[in-house]
């Protein structure tokens, strides 16, 4: 994969796009110096999609990456999209104007109920795709949806591109930038492992 144009394209072919209205379009650009990863909560591409398509949502990202390894870029990497909301790192505030915004579909945090693992939504999770464990920012464990070895090649892939277009610095979880009201991507996400396979760190 590689940027062109801000971009994503792979194989000499534009990757799939798919365009959001909610966007700062040219009116503010965006010179992304950080990766924010995320999870969407929801269990389907096509439900996000269909979400970030809606201006009522208020909410979009400039990429979605499906369980299948899907990849639908939603936005231009140059222009704001609205995934961060009130955040900030070291003396920056508004992670919008100074990040790419990448989702995962992932469940997220779970609970169990009549037997189940459900999401807030209550769609049931199959068992073998949940593990437990505690998030970095809390204290209880909780039960989360694990991500496929599928979406995480493909958002290293797209982050591999990112990274070699532009200068980025780091790459950051929600629940970094917004620490006391975001719980994404939360301990399912290797963002060690994965930071080091992005940027060719051993280790």
């Amino acid at each position: 994969m590689d940027v062109r144009n801000n971009l994503l394209f792979k194989d000499n072919s534009q990757a799939e796009y798919i365009q959001s209205p909610n966007t700062s379009g040219q009116a503010q650009m965006v010179v992304p110096s950080y990766i924010v990863m995320h999870y969407t909560g929801d269990s389907s591409i096509e439900g996000t999609i269909d979400w970030f398509k809606k201006i009522a949502s208020e909410a979009s990202a400039h990429i979605v990456i499906g369980r299948d390894g899907r990849v639908v870029q939603m936005v231009p990497f140059n222009q704001k999209a609205w995934h961060a909301g009130k955040s900030s790192w070291g003396n920056i505030v508004g992670l919008n104007s100074y990040s790419v915004g990448i989702e995962l579909v992932n469940a997220g945090k779970l609970v169990r109920k009549k037997g189940n693992y459900v999401n807030l939504a209550g769609r049931v999770i199959p068992d073998d795709e949940v593990i437990q464990a505690t998030h970095k920012n809390e204290t209880a464990m909780c039960f989360w949806q694990e991500y496929t070895q599928a979406q995480l090649d493909a958002a290293a892939e797209v982050s591999k591109a990112i990274v070699s277009a532009y200068s980025i610095l780091e790459i950051l979880g929600h629940d970094d930038i917004a620490p006391l009201r975001k719980s994404d991507p939360g301990p399912a996400f290797p963002m060690s492992a994965f930071t080091s396979r992005v940027f060719g760190r051993a280790g």
